[in-house]
């Protein structure tokens, strides 16, 4: 199985313990993770967002980084896609259409309108979670 994860899910999972977290661990333990160039420079770009300095050590976010390229599966955007009512979101449509992803997991609401998208579904980490718990 393919998953696809959007960046605030990513950031969650990073910070705390909670429900981000466990997801992005059943994602990894029942499948694979992907990830496009583009969707790995924001999650890099937002890592260093000033109101995150006082959550993440520099260690923290380099090793997380570099556990993420490892643990991930690098796909190239196959098409360009413009549907999402926050343009900012369409990569991980792009992302997701292009590797076949099993779903895309997130807790924006810009993608979740969407579900499902070309018969891929988008679904709530809760929702996610449920699905292997």
């Amino acid at each position: 199985m393919l998953f696809v994860f959007d960046t605030n899910v990513l950031i969650s999972a990073t910070l705390d313990e909670g429900i981000c977290r466990q997801a992005f661990e059943i994602g990894k333990d029942n499948g694979q993770l992907a990830r496009s160039e583009e969707t790995f420079k924001e999650l890099a770009k937002t890592l260093e967002k000033p109101r995150l300095q006082k959550y993440l050590e520099p260690e923290t976010k380099i090793d997380f980084l570099a556990n993420f390229l490892k643990m991930t599966k690098l796909f190239v955007a196959t098409e360009t896609i413009t549907i999402c009512r926050d343009p900012k979101d369409n990569m991980f449509l792009e992302l997701a259409v292009s590797c076949k992803a099993n779903a895309l997991v997130t807790r924006d609401g810009d993608l979740l309108t969407l579900h499902p998208f070309r018969g891929i579904p988008i679904i709530t980490v809760s929702n996610f979670v449920k699905l292997f718990t």
